[in-house]
């Protein structure tokens, strides 16, 4: 059992044996720090995923106050991964998402149909009847040079300086997530990733030998910065995978503060930084979103993104800005046999994102997207239980909600796929299978008739496990 975990299982037991009610005043950080032992920022980590989980809440200049009992029963042990369904839930999610059963709330991805593929699927026809002497460097494997010019050009609007030479190109965001993995880890590492995370690069690190810590990451503010650097020392952290703009669950963007001070960790510490950057380009206002790796001077941060959320599923290649580490890339592409994907298919993205005609796509899917979470958001607070707590994003496409205490995200899932709908659980979100009682929503499909009663009946679900008919929904504190 970790450190934090014996905390947690500490208070937990006090509480279930009346030393502690609801309402009461949990010990101080300092105070239980210097009763177990442990660090204060194990004690502060171990209460935030105790607020997590609607057992305690935090108020300002006060400390940390019991609102809930923990939950009791079968399959509630964060150790316990809920048995073979749970264990199996992403990969039926998987199939469930590959073969269209069900869409909207549990789909990974955005809706498809947010995607006019007409204009791409025009240069494509245009450049296959141009031949191949006429696309000089598409054959590249690095990449298509153009499209890693307009990568480069991409990067550069938000603060990150970097040559076409320092980018390679793969065939997905996953497929680079992969590349790195490999190139810059060994069995026995230690990775430090957020919880919760985008669960396909958990589902990654699974299939690995390495060693993984997790750091909470709040809705409103993202990972604490002293508490990254507690993690690193005492861990010896060889890679630290994180998403810093629109993350994936919650739709938090981190500060620019909160970003730099990372970095500068990281680098005291020559901890390498993954930064995961799918969805940077979905923020609703436009505006330029912070990153990682605009803060870093040294190549401490290697990023990692794709298309795959702004244009079709077809064109969703993967890229990875490597700078000064791009050779190491290039080496273990070279020596496991990879390549970077059809060439031509990189020249018509390439050209596409050349004529502008991206821009404007991009202006009309945050306003898409800013409508429809909008319009979620509403129907939330109007079927979702008071307990619930939500975390509006400022992008992308995915609501991340608490529900009440005694709700069981993995139990509903089950029910609601046999009600032709689904949603995505927070426990797959948690190498530890936490967030046993939050929900992830993709809002990015229509709002038709059928998905808001899908909705309302999530809502039913909360309001049957909470045992009362409220309908208030409070902001994320």
């Amino acid at each position: 059992m970790r450190r934090y975990e014996f905390v947690v299982d500490l208070i937990k037991r006090r509480i279930r044996k009346g030393t502690l009610s609801v309402g009461d005043r949990l010990p101080s950080v300092r105070q239980l720090s210097e009763d177990t032992g442990y660090s204060p920022m194990t004690v502060h980590h171990a209460y935030e995923l105790l607020e997590a989980e609607g057992v305690c809440e935090a108020r300002p200049r006060s400390g940390f106050y019991v609102v809930g009992a923990p939950v009791t029963g079968p399959g509630n042990n964060s150790h316990d991964v809920g048995g073979e369904a749970v264990k199996n839930l992403p990969e039926a999610l998987l199939h469930i998402w590959y073969s269209n059963e069900l869409g909207a709330f549990g789909s990974f991805y955005p809706s498809p149909e947010l995607f006019d593929r007409s204009d791409i699927d025009r240069l494509l026809r245009q450049l296959l009847r141009q031949g191949e002497t006429r696309l000089v460097g598409c054959d590249s494997p690095q990449g298509d040079m153009q499209l890693r010019h307009e990568i480069s050009r991409r990067a550069s609007r938000r603060g990150s300086v970097v040559a076409h030479g320092e980018i390679v190109v793969g065939n997905t965001g996953m497929s680079c997530f992969d590349m790195c993995l490999n190139a810059f880890t060994k069995p026995g590492d230690v990775i430090l990733v957020e919880s919760p995370s985008y669960f396909p690069m958990l589902a990654g690190l699974n299939r690995k030998s390495l060693s993984v810590v997790e750091i909470y990451s709040h809705p409103r503010s993202g990972i604490n910065p002293e508490q990254f650097q507690h993690l690193v020392r005492s861990n010896s952290v060889r890679v630290a995978l994180l998403m810093g703009s629109h993350h994936y669950p919650t739709g938090v963007t981190y500060s620019e503060q909160t970003m730099r001070r990372v970095v500068e960790i990281a680098r005291q510490h020559q901890v390498l930084i993954l930064e995961n950057e799918m969805f940077s380009e979905l923020n609703y206002d436009g505006s330029r979103q912070p990153s990682f790796k605009q803060h870093d001077p040294s190549d401490i941060v290697v990023q990692f993104g794709s298309f795959m959320a702004s244009l079709p599923p077809a064109y969703g290649l993967g890229w990875v800005i490597a700078g000064t580490h791009t050779r190491r890339l290039m080496t273990h592409q070279y020596t496991h046999g990879l390549n970077s994907g059809d060439g031509i298919v990189q020249r018509a993205i390439a050209t596409f994102l050349a004529t502008r005609s991206q821009d404007r796509h991009l202006r009309q899917l945050r306003c898409t997207l800013a409508a429809r979470m909008r319009r979620g958001l509403d129907l939330i607070a109007e079927f979702f239980p008071s307990e619930c707590v939500v975390s509006p994003p400022v992008g992308g496409f995915m609501c991340w909600v608490r529900g009440p205490v005694s709700f069981d995200a993995t139990s509903a899932l089950l029910e609601a796929v046999k009600s032709d709908f689904s949603f995505l659980p927070g426990p797959i979100f948690s190498i530890e299978a936490s967030f046993r009682n939050f929900v992830a929503l993709n809002f990015s499909f229509p709002w038709t008739a059928q998905n808001e009663t899908y909705l309302a009946k999530l809502g039913e679900m909360m309001h049957r496990s909470a045992g009362h008919q409220s309908v208030v929904v409070r902001p994320w504190p």
